[in-house]
């Protein structure tokens, strides 16, 4: 197993997301550091932990995000990969899990649930604190379907067999992804794209509903400030993410007027799934009028700057915008009926931990208190 933390100047959450991977008790463990050419101790954190399964790699210039995972993924050499955030981590003893559950199901890929872990300073609070889903067993999902609930926003992206905080992929797919298209890599936004291409690529996957991941959110997190509302300097993530040389968007989807990311996670993930068409030999092509109707639907109704992008998107691919608009007003009403049950279930099937009396100072304390959490509830 290949286990790669791509980074790029974080090196005040960077220690702690090593760390849960140092600790796993998963013998055969190959885990990079890919720097993508950091000005910080990066280097010297990886290096000083003395574990000789540690190896540090340095792009030697700065790449953009997709790039710098597509030059990880070239130097790694384990049978499965997985990859993680720099301010993410593993469960204790996920990689032991995630094995045995590719012993028993046969699966290519492994997609698990995740805690998720707000880092301190977010939200303005001084403490960190986790959120601890307390499901556990396994399931094995049709790709076909579960790509379909994405694209319906009956679903997150996160549900499929993505190669980032909470995947694990064999490397077999991966290489065959590399064969069909000449790269890893062929959307700047690399999980997303990693969800639609391997669920393009096998028939089904195994979801393991026992968190094997801790997905962090902290202030370096990119997918955070790019779809919040608050004012956005040069020096933010998002925007230091656009600046990046990166894979062009689309040709289907444009850009906004100022070159920006459409300000959708709906619209994200249409993009990846364009993408990826190439991956599906034969499937009929999602209409655009209909995925315009899903991507309005699961944003705010008096959300401006989506509004302007969704009339560009309907001119160029010849679209009554209104019309269409109006058919999200209804769409919206009814997902957030269909979700009203998913989503109390999801409330009682969970813990927060972390408090003012309990901080949690970094996402390898989390890891630690969420699997505590979960070990509780199995004892019941």
């Amino acid at each position: 197993m290949t286990v790669i933390i791509p980074t790029r100047e974080r090196a005040d959450v960077f220690a702690g997301a090593l760390r849960t991977v140092t600790s796993q008790d998963y013998e055969n463990l190959e885990i990079l550091v890919s720097d993508n050419f950091s000005g910080d101790a990066t280097e010297e954190i990886a290096r000083s932990t003395g574990d000789p399964r540690v190896k540090y790699l340095n792009t030697g210039k700065r790449l953009s995000m997709a790039h710098n995972w597509e030059f990880a993924l070239g130097h790694a050499t384990g049978e499965w990969v997985a990859i993680i955030g720099d301010d993410d981590g593993l469960m204790p003893g996920a990689l032991t899990k995630v094995a045995a559950l590719i012993h028993e199901t046969g699966a290519l890929a492994v997609q698990s649930a995740i805690c998720r872990y707000r880092w301190p300073g977010n939200k303005s609070r001084s403490y960190g604190r986790i959120r601890v889903p307390l499901s556990h067993g396994h399931e094995i999902r049709d790709s076909k379907v579960w790509m379909t609930k994405v694209l319906e926003g009956r679903a997150a992206y996160a549900e499929l067999p993505m190669l980032y905080t909470g995947g694990f992929v064999s490397m077999t797919v991966l290489e065959e992804l590399k064969r069909r298209t000449g790269a890893f890599y062929k959307s700047r936004i690399p999980d997303v794209y990693t969800g639609f291409a391997v669920a393009s690529l096998i028939p089904s996957y195994a979801y393991s509903r026992t968190p094997l991941a801790v997905a962090g959110i902290s202030r370096h997190s990119i997918g955070v400030d790019q779809f919040s509302k608050s004012k956005k300097s040069k020096e933010s993530p998002s925007q230091k993410f656009l600046q990046e040389d990166n894979i062009p968007f689309h040709k289907d989807m444009p850009l906004t007027e100022s070159g920006d990311v459409p300000p959708s996670l709906q619209a994200v993930v249409f993009e990846s799934y364009l993408q990826t068409i190439c991956l599906r030999d034969g499937a009929p092509i999602e209409p655009f009028d209909h995925q315009l109707e899903i991507i309005l639907a699961s944003s705010p109704p008096d959300d401006d700057q989506l509004a302007a992008w969704a009339k560009t998107f309907a001119r160029m691919h010849g679209l009554d915008y209104e019309r269409i608009r109006a058919r999200a007003r209804i769409t919206r009403f009814r997902l957030k009926l269909e979700s009203i049950p998913i989503n109390f279930a999801r409330r009682i099937g969970r813990r927060n931990i972390g408090s003012p009396r309990q901080p949690i100072a970094n996402v390898y304390d989390a890891s630690l208190a969420a699997a505590a959490v979960l070990e509780r509830a199995r004892r019941g």
